[in-house]
């Protein structure tokens, strides 16, 4: 029974001990690079249901901004598993300045600029969406397999305002100032539709293994009550 009593007090000794470890980790991220992750949503008014929710559990950005940086990273990318491709990239600037470059993810080829200059059906979304037209890119033909499909990503770098943060920016996209729009076609049934940023933040999975080890810490002490 000793023998038990320290094998389970080793073993919360080592989570402890891990989870210190992920919280310093976390802490020096957030000095250096603070990034949030926003999902999309469908405005294509007759969207199918399927297609809706293929781009809402698949289409994600990633925004960063290094600290003492005058630089924010997009990071747009698709997870899948169902098919679709997102070809146009459409942003409404908040405190971005300029279009630096971009770099292609394996199996996409994206360029500066976009045709349509405006995000289609752009004027569902609520406000409409208008398009910085300097800040929009989209993929070269073939316009669907050189898209972000399944499993691909493309990161886009702006130059923001001096004195810039990503809580300035994340603020600009909870309140709807900044927004991402994506075209996406090649959905299962063929056809497309638009989409833009959700204003919720996706959790990070760092956060998500906290949260869990929170309810198994409140859990282990539950126990220890009865």
């Amino acid at each position: 029974m000793l023998r038990q009593r320290r094998r389970i007090s080793f073993g919360w000794w080592v989570l402890t001990v891990l989870t210190s470890l992920v919280l310093l980790g976390m802490a020096a991220e957030f000095v250096y690079a603070q990034t949030v992750t926003h999902g999309f949503n469908c405005i294509t008014p007759g969207a199918s249901e399927m297609d809706k929710t293929t781009g809402q559990e698949q289409l994600l950005v990633d925004i960063t901004h290094h600290a003492g940086e005058l630089t924010a990273t997009f990071r747009f990318y698709n997870v899948g598993p169902q098919p679709c491709s997102i070809t146009d990239i459409y942003i409404q600037d908040g405190h971005l300045t300029s279009f630096l470059y971009l770099i292609n993810g394996e199996g996409v080829v994206f360029s500066i600029g976009a045709t349509p200059g405006n995000l289609p059906d752009g004027q569902y979304a609520e406000p409409p969406f208008v398009a910085t037209k300097r800040f929009s890119s989209d993929s070269d033909p073939p316009i669907m397999p050189n898209g972000i499909n399944q499993g691909e990503e493309l990161t886009a770098f702006y130059s923001v305002e001096g004195g810039t943060t990503v809580y300035d920016i994340e603020a600009e996209v909870g309140q709807g100032i900044l927004r991402i729009g994506f075209h996406v076609q090649a959905f299962g049934d063929g056809k497309s539709a638009a989409f833009v940023n959700s204003l919720e933040q996706v959790p990070e999975p760092a956060t998500v293994l906290l949260l869990g080890l929170g309810c198994l810490f409140f859990l282990k002490k539950r126990k220890k009550n009865y």
